[in-house]
């Protein structure tokens, strides 16, 4: 033989006990003796009758405990391996010269070990091709787990981001739920208020004539009481037969009934509907201006309620509006008045312009408003709370503090802290949509089609605010049918 006896005792080595092959998936007992996988399971054997699940090692006997007392033997496999890699590369030339040397002393003996080796060639190829493709199976696993590690990792980090985005809604979203229930545990703190005040109001008009009236019985029944008490000691005293007793407390029965008789009960008053008349005509009046604060306070808490539920929400403010403008009940439109509204004195107040501030200031975040104006030309924009409130600079487009635009004799011009800038000439425009961005420092105007809806943008102006700011309108001339309305 042309193999050498080391490779031969190798080899040897490394084959099954059963099998009598080089190993193939070897696993080992707790005993410590090796075999293939497959032959172990052909040939496991019961410990003893009833006893299930236990089983004996071939050679020794010794008892093991199913499948899971098998350990896999790595290394084992993997000499295996490189051992039939070794007998791939130097079979074939070992078979063609020992079949030369064998075939010089006997031709059959040498077809007898060429088919021997050929067999022998043969199962090393099956066992390595079997070899193969579990190699190629389990990097194919390798790979699969590595493609889950990076669909786990991206997953992970999406979930990290979608956890994030919950926290961050869900803070939102307390805040914003506490904010409306205080603006509505406002409104129903108003309605109790007027609840309790009209019910005290009724009370202090109602209560006074019950009062008397309760007085009024109270004086007849004690009358009618202390009368039929007499009526009853004059009934027992006719029935007393003797005459001394009888006559002293006839004497004193009469004096008695003499007091009695001389009181009369009240004179029956008449119906009196012109009293009650005067006092519900009264209580209307009260009512009525009790009301009027009512709509007047709960039409601030709507207001904060909508700056809750929408933050850019804007309303004009009565405390600033100019005398010859009208504000509508919502306070969303201004109109020109030719009577001069009673409006408190205010040092808030524009008595220069008919202009007026919106009653909301906004500092950060991303906004969108709507104007109208109908009959008048006009200036729009935002400034600063500091504008001054009468003389000629208290015009938005004088101020410093002010980035407007201004629609006049069909010319369209930007003022921006009071430097005008010439831009087109524009027939018509009294639709307009206002983007302030804070994020961006930008305040953007565009005109808004009466018939198509399109926009056309007009101006912007880039700046950084310093301070809050607040939307205000002008108008330019007074004319009977003019107003200036603002749309979300």
């Amino acid at each position: 033989m042309s193999v050498s006896r080391s490779d031969s005792s190798l080899e040897l080595e490394l084959s099954c006990p059963v099998c009598f092959h080089l190993f193939s998936e070897p696993v080992t007992l707790p005993c410590g003796h090796t075999y293939c996988l497959n032959c172990l399971e052909k040939t496991k054997t019961s410990a003893a009758p009833g006893c299930k699940g236990q089983y004996c090692c071939p050679e020794c006997r010794e008892m093991y405990q199913g499948s899971e007392a098998l350990q896999k033997n790595f290394k084992l496999r993997n000499v295996v391996e490189s051992y039939r890699a070794s007998v791939r590369q130097t079979d074939c030339g070992v078979i063609e010269k020992e079949c030369l040397e064998t075939f010089s002393q006997t031709g059959e003996c040498c077809a007898s070990s060429l088919n021997k080796r050929s067999d022998h060639r043969e199962e090393v190829e099956a066992e390595r091709k079997n070899g193969q493709d579990t190699d190629e199976q389990r990097s194919k696993l390798a790979n699969m787990i590595k493609d889950l590690k990076t669909k786990i990792a991206f997953v992970e980090d999406v979930l990290s981001k979608e956890v994030e985005r919950q926290t961050a809604v869900k803070t939102v979203n307390s805040a914003l739920r506490a904010d409306v229930a205080r603006v509505i545990e406002e409104m129903m703190e108003l309605m109790r208020s007027y609840s309790i005040a009209g019910m005290e109001l009724i009370e202090g008009e109602l209560r006074p004539k019950e009062e008397a009236l309760g007085r009024r019985v109270k004086y007849v029944s004690d009358l009618h009481k202390r009368l039929k008490e007499m009526e009853i000691q004059a009934g027992t005293l006719l029935l007393e037969w003797d005459k001394t007793t009888f006559c002293e407390g006839l004497l004193e029965t009469e004096a008695q009934v003499t007091t009695l008789m001389v009181e009369e009960p009240p004179v029956e008053m008449p119906e009196d509907t012109g009293e009650m008349h005067t006092i519900m005509t009264r209580v209307c009046a009260e009512f009525e201006q009790r009301n009027a604060q009512l709509r007047v306070d709960l039409g601030a808490s709507q207001r904060a309620l909508r700056a809750v539920l929408n933050p850019s929400e804007v309303t004009f403010d009565p405390d600033t509006v100019h005398s010859s403008l009208l504000l509508s009940e919502d306070l969303k439109t201004a109109s020109f008045s030719v009577t001069k509204q009673p409006y408190p004195a205010r040092a808030e107040r524009f008595t220069s312009f008919l202009q007026v501030f919106s009653s909301q200031s906004f500092s950060s975040g991303e906004h969108r408003w709507g104007v109208k104006v109908e009959g008048c030309p006009w200036v729009v924009g935002v400034c600063y709370r500091g504008l001054p409130r009468s003389g000629m600079g208290s015009g938005l487009e004088s101020s410093g503090h002010a980035w407007c635009l201004m629609w006049c004799d069909n010319l369209l011009r930007a003022y921006e802290q009071g430097q005008e800038t010439p831009l087109k000439r524009t027939p018509a425009l009294n639709r307009m949509e206002i983007l302030l961005s804070f994020s961006q420092c930008t305040l953007a105007f565009y005109s808004i089609s009466n018939v198509s809806g399109a926009k056309t943008h007009l101006h912007t102006f880039k700046t950084g605010f310093t301070e809050p700011v607040y939307l205000a309108v002008r108008m330019m001339s007074g004319q009977p049918k003019a107003h200036i309305t603002l749309c979300q």
